[in-house]
């Protein structure tokens, strides 16, 4: 869970802030004003100072707040000007909006307040659906409401351009003031931002002045995201709302009156998250707003509730989001059951409740969180307390608890006053005031008071343009002043006095609660894990391993021994299609040396008597988990067993599954020998359901590497000839084949072939498989000659026959070919038989074919580097929950959650899912993640009744998926396994892609079609998505970035081991901004800060690359590359459009030495070729690689979910690690790649474990 802070104001109004990361009390810049009131979301605060003035203040944001604003010139072509600005009286404006409805002239688009800054002039928008325009940004139509095209034909009247310009709010980390009401005429005034200030003794003073203010509706339901609300109440008892309000709108637009009931006089205001809002009266009752929505945020009516008992008075309320609790006049505190926040709105009961719990203890005041933790004051000792036991079973808690933190306080800070000569000084002297009055340069506006990095400003007129912000006073400085090292720090223990507590912004994970909440009496689980314990037994073990000494003399203190774990489940086996009943049996039988160990697991009838199936562990590559709702299941991959690759178990319950996922992980990791961190060039992935998994090369390096070359023994056993086998790393010079054979006594000849496979796309788009042979190695025994040749174009080339043959019939003979520089040489029986030129480049070899009547006994294949085939891979779960990880070669890892939050791998290994494992717990963290179901809600249009659910005999489900295919309904959907929980009801979805109407509708021909949010004359069926949000809590060795979401990041090394050496990090945020991670090395992972990276269009993906290369992909679907990146500007100089290829609508993006990998939404790669990053870093052209329909990689009938193409794509440092996961979810190498072919000429696969992304960008295989 992110951090996230809980506020609070002490007896003289100053403002602390207690992170739930944290173990004490910050301060907050003291700027000479005090607060009353307070009240937060995430990164937004509004608050009422001493003076009765509404402030705003936002902080915490690592993307700045940038808002795009855009104008389209219009253009008609009249016969004697051509094309002018001159238009007709029915046209749209000359500059207008989109739509042409709106006046946009370039001139009366101005900064909403003086806490904006224009980044900018105005510019030309050169692109059009990632399509590049001419340098004047020109597209042409026959009329204006007509589609806009590139060229200009004959028939283009009109034309129009897009200029853009980009706003960013400036008054970051600081107190912004909020325009005043009115004025008052019958005193002296001062005219301020189009609003009057009352001014007495030089004493700016209001006529009618606020006394709370609450900010929430952060969650209401179907409601745009990033929408707030904000209600206040006045002196004189009204309530009044914030209109357009939101996180890109931090101060909203204006204040707009609420009519309350004859009579009623507001004293205080509450809202939740959900929208809902409670306001005490000053008759004791209280009032609720119901009717909130998404559509109408200020609600319809009050409706009245009465005091808990006749003679006590309401004086405080707060609300969270299924609960509301409440403090009296006399200090009782009261709980109020009944409330559903999500569904208020839509029921008066649900909003209103129905009835008072009293809680026993007395309170000042109380706040509730968006969770329903509640936090409050005491009414004799004003310390704060937190209401402990609250869960959603149970909102009124147990019992109350005193928080005890201690207080970081800045000697400067806390001073009440601040010199008057400093270079910014807040207070100055009254004629210093009024000479700053006097002498504004715009008296339309309103300047901002300078601290220090920090401001405490206020609105300007809606049509003063320009910007009055120190660009050096707003940068990255910090909400609670001078850094430790700059300013007098000191530590406090005394007890605060506090008046107001908040916890609007406070979310605490129970799980894992804060330090200063945790209990006092820890386990000795903590110390067990601490860094200086595990740093201390590793000291202890590397000191060992200087000592010669032999451990077997020693007497054992853990005996191992043998055990068998058994139990029933149900089996699908090869060739079934249905769950069948058996018991399971896992035996392992361990040796003291550990040399020995050895498992075994066994499928049996039920009767326990008959064998279905048995394998060694050893055939284990991955252990997976395929559970659907309801049906908690595993697959046990063993694709070297021709009788069982795959066994699927499903099992009666999660804790069962759990627990077999576990034994079975445990015993292949040492079977595999696999613990602990993975190296830095281990390639990771995710599956379909977030679990993440790590696959080791160096384990594979230790089995392969002999007398200084890596060695894999092909698989021969069982296969009929021909045989044909990819090898992995080509045929370049230093690979070598040994192959011994036994050839048939009736053999005529045989024959060994290097085959150079590629598959192209002709002129007529046709595919072609093309089998180029770099060698035919042809002994021809009647003939007493061995033929070597190669075919190349579809046409062979010159024989070579030279040689008597030393290999005969019915004979054993061994052969040898080493490829060396200029060709290959070969031996026969350990003796040199011939040298063979090269006549077509090694590199492009990638299978060796063996044909002929004969026996293999075995087939060597040598490299120089490891030799990692993705077939026999093992696959170690190393725990977490994640949709997207990516890697560098130096140890650092980073992921990305489903509800995008970003993750740093600690370097252990378990968590949830892997519980029972034999190893410590150490950089194991909780981890909360969010998911939304969707179901849809399908009609068809008939002549009589209308739109209704009965639909036609061969249409869809009218609840489905989106595909129609499968039945969904809401009432049967449930959760994947125990560890996730329901978080909200089934709300409609007022942000399907395609459009909707208000009623969530969006409408098409027939089913199949493309769907909008209007209807048309011809529209028939409707369909509408229904959402409901679930939230897993499990956990893993991974540690929480920051409150930062990103969609997708890039990690990059080049190729440096120096732990202190930078770590490129880009990121691209879900508003499409670039970001650039500084201060990421191998000792620090985490990095310090995000850079902001300002780009034109929003991004998606984005992939940094060798030689300062950094690509991305737009949400438009082309593609850009970052220009001017060197290493003393990391962070480039501007972004540069490349066209993507014809037709495709880019998604992902993946950047290598010398080509750019891309991914579109119909799942085609395509790369972009020769590109020369000094001399042409944006290439020449795209290569789309063909569809390859009956390829196994797109089959996969255990996939659910499989279609055409790929689901992601991965590129190493070296330029021949491309690794992809296909549609079905099976991960895949490309093969075939060289300097002149960078797009390869095949796959080779690997396992199908429903794969959803992978990571290789740690992989170096250089040869020893």
């Amino acid at each position: 869970m992110p951090s996230s802070n809980l506020y609070a104001i002490n007896c003289d109004g100053r403002v602390f802030s207690l992170s739930t990361s944290g173990s004490m009390w910050k301060e907050f810049m003291y700027l000479g004003l005090e607060f009353k009131q307070l009240s937060a979301v995430p990164h937004f605060m509004w608050a009422i100072g001493g003076d009765r003035q509404v402030y705003v203040h936002v902080h915490g944001l690592d993307i700045p707040i940038r808002i795009k604003e855009e104008t389209y010139e219009n253009e008609r072509w009249l016969p004697l000007e051509g094309f002018s600005g001159r238009l007709l009286p029915t046209d749209r404006y000359h500059f207008s909006n989109q739509d042409g409805s709106v006046d946009r002239s370039r001139d009366k688009v101005k900064l909403p307040s003086m806490a904006w800054q224009w980044e900018g002039d105005w510019q030309i928008e050169t692109t059009l659906d990632g399509q590049p325009l001419d340098h004047d940004g020109w597209t042409y139509a026959v009329d204006f409401p007509a589609t806009y095209g590139v060229t200009k034909q004959w028939k283009s009247c009109v034309r129009r351009r897009k200029w853009v310009r980009y706003r960013r709010y400036s008054a970051m980390n600081s107190w912004c003031a909020i325009a005043p009401l009115h004025k008052d005429a019958t005193k002296v005034n001062i005219k301020i931002q189009g609003f009057y200030l009352l001014k007495f003794n030089n004493h700016v003073k209001f006529q009618e002045p606020f006394i709370d203010v609450s900010i929430g509706g952060n969650q209401i339901p179907g409601g745009n995201p990033g929408d707030l609300t904000v209600w206040a109440v006045t002196a004189h008892g009204r309530v009044m709302f914030r209109v357009g309000v939101s996180t890109t709108s931090p101060e909203g637009l204006r204040w707009s009156a609420i009519k309350m009931n004859q009579g009623d006089e507001s004293l205080q205001i509450s809202v939740g998250v959900t929208g809902l809002v409670w306001v005490t009266l000053l008759n004791g009752k209280a009032l609720v707003r119901t009717g909130v929505s998404r559509e109408n945020p200020m609600g319809d009516e009050w409706a009245v509730v009465e005091p808990p008992q006749p003679h006590l008075r309401l004086t405080q309320v707060s609300v969270g989001l299924d609960a509301v609790w409440a403090i009296t006049h006399e200090g009782s505190v009261w709980f109020r059951k009944g409330i559903k926040g999500e569904m208020s709105g839509i029921c008066e009961q649900l909003a209103v409740g129905t009835g008072w719990v009293e809680m026993s203890t007395k309170m000042i005041l109380v706040s509730v969180a968006p969770n329903d933790q509640v936090w409050a004051i005491g009414h004799e000792d004003r310390c704060l307390y937190y209401r402990s036991g609250i869960a959603r079973s149970e909102l009124t808690g147990k019992k109350w608890k005193a928080i005890n933190a201690p207080f970081q306080l800045s000697r400067a800070n806390s001073s009440a006053s601040m010199s008057s000569n400093s270079k910014y000084s807040l207070c100055g002297t009254p004629n210093q005031k009024n000479q700053t009055f006097g002498s504004l340069i715009n008296p339309g506006s309103w300047s901002p008071v300078h601290s220090v990095g920090s401001m405490v400003g206020a609105e300007a007129h809606p049509e003063t343009d320009g910007s009055i912000f120190d660009p050096d006073l707003t940068g990255d400085s910090s909400v609670f002043g001078e850094d430790e090292s700059a300013a007098a720090i000191y530590w406090a223990e005394y007890e605060m006095t506090w008046v107001k507590v908040e916890a609007g912004a406070c979310l605490v994970d129970l799980n894992n609660p804060p330090k200063w909440l945790a209990e006092t009496n820890g386990s000795n689980q903590v110390e067990i894990i601490e860094e200086w314990r595990i740093n201390i037994l590793n000291e202890l073990k590397n000191r060992l391993k200087g000592i010669d000494f032999d451990i077997d003399l020693c007497e054992k203190a853990i005996e191992k021994s043998s055990w068998v774990k058994n139990g029933e489940a149900k089996c699908k086996l090869k060739g079934t299609s249905l769950f069948e009943d058996c018991i399971v049996e896992l035996e392992w039988i361990s040796s003291d040396a550990g040399t020995l160990d050895f498992g075994t697991l066994t499928i049996l009838n039920t009767d326990g008597a008959t064998t279905m199936v048995q394998f060694s562990i050893s055939e284990v590559v991955c252990i997976v988990c395929c559970s659907e709702p309801g049906f908690p299941r595993l697959a046990i991959y063993t694709p070297r067993l021709n009788n069982c690759k795959t066994l699927r178990l499903q099992f009666s319950s999660d804790t069962e599954l759990e627990d077999w996922m576990a034994h079975l992980t445990s015993v292949s990791c040492k079977i595999n020998n696999a613990y602990g961190r993975p190296s830095s060039k281990a390639i990771w992935a995710t599956t379909a359901l977030g679990d993440v998994y790590v696959h080791d090369p160096v384990l594979t390096e230790e089995n392969q590497y002999a007398n200084g070359i890596y060695i894999q023994e092909l698989n021969t056993a069982s296969k009929a000839l021909p045989f044909e086998s990819i090898l992995q790393n080509g045929f370049s010079p230093g690979c070598s084949l040994h192959v011994t054979v036994c050839i048939h006594d009736d053999a005529d000849r045989i024959s060994l072939n290097l085959v150079c496979h590629s598959t192209t796309v002709n002129k007529y788009k046709q595919i072609v498989d093309t089998n180029d042979v770099a060698l035919h190695f042809n002994p021809r025994l009647s003939e007493n000659i061995i033929v070597r040749n190669t075919y190349q174009n579809n046409n062979w080339g010159d024989e070579e026959r030279n040689g008597d043959s030393p290999i005969k019939a019915g004979s054993n003979f061994s052969l040898v070919l080493n490829c060396e520089e200029r060709g290959y040489r070969i031996l026969i029986n350990d003796t040199e038989f011939t040298y063979y030129n090269h006549r077509i480049n090694p590199k492009n070899v990638t299978h060796l074919r063996i044909k002929g009547k004969m026996t293999l006994c075995s087939v060597l294949y040598k490299s120089p580097s490891v030799i990692i085939e993705p077939m026999s891979m093992f696959w170690r779960q190393i725990g977490g929950h994640l949709r997207k990880v990516e890697t560098c070669n130096t140890n650092v890892t980073w992921g990305i959650g489903y509800d995008n939050t970003a993750w740093v791998y600690t370097g252990g290994w378990g968590g949830t899912s892997l519980k029972g494992l034999d190893f410590g717990s150490s950089g194991v963290n909780t981890m909360i993640d969010t998911h939304n179901y969707f179901v849809y809600e399908n009609q068809r249009w008939n002549p009589i009744t209308g739109f209704t659910p009965h639909g036609l005999p061969t249409d869809r489900y009218m609840w489905s998926d989106a595909s129609g295919r499968q039945k969904r309904t809401r009432e049967n959907t449930k959760l994947l396994s125990c560890h996730w929980q329901w978080v909200s009801e089934w709300i409609l979805d007022f942000h399907t892609p395609g459009g909707v109407d208000r009623d969530g509708w969006q409408y098409a021909t027939d089913f199949p079609s493309q769907y909008h949010g209007k209807k048309q004359f011809t529209d028939y069926v409707r369909r509408r998505r229904w959402f409901r949000r679930c939230q897993l809590t499990t956990s893993g060795p991974w540690k929480e970035l920051g409150n930062t979401k990103l969609v997708d990041v890039s990690l990059f090394n080049q190729n440096n081991a120096d732990s202190e050496c930078p770590i490129h990090v880009w990121a691209v945020a879900p508003n499409g901004e670039a970001l650039f991670r500084r201060g990421v090395s191998e000792s620090c992972p985490m990095g310090v800060t995000w850079e902001h990276i300002p780009s034109d269009q929003p991004l998606v993906s984005i992939s940094i690359g060798p030689n300062h290369q950094v690509w991305a992909i737009g949400k438009n679907g082309s593609s850009y590359w970052r220009f001017g990146i060197s290493e003393s500007k990391p962070t480039g100089e501007s972004w540069q459009n490349v066209e993507p290829p014809s037709g495709s609508h880019l998604k992902q993006i993946a950047v290598n030495e010398n080509a750019v990998w891309v991914l579109d939404d119909s799942g085609k790669l395509s790369v972009r070729r020769e590109i020369q990053p000094t001399v042409f870093p944006e290439g020449t052209h795209w290569q789309t690689l063909p569809a390859m329909t009956n390829d196994p990689i797109h089959i996969d009938v255990s996939v659910l979910n499989t279609k055409q193409g790929f689901r992601h794509i991965s590129v190493g440092l070296m330029s021949n690690q491309v690794w992809a996961v296909s549609g079905a979810g099976i991960v895949c190498r490309r093969i075939g790649i060289t300097d002149s072919n960078p797009a390869g000429s095949g796959w080779a696969t690997g396992i199908g474990a429903n794969w959803q992304q992978i990571s290789v960008g740690g992989l170096v295989n250089d040869p020893r």
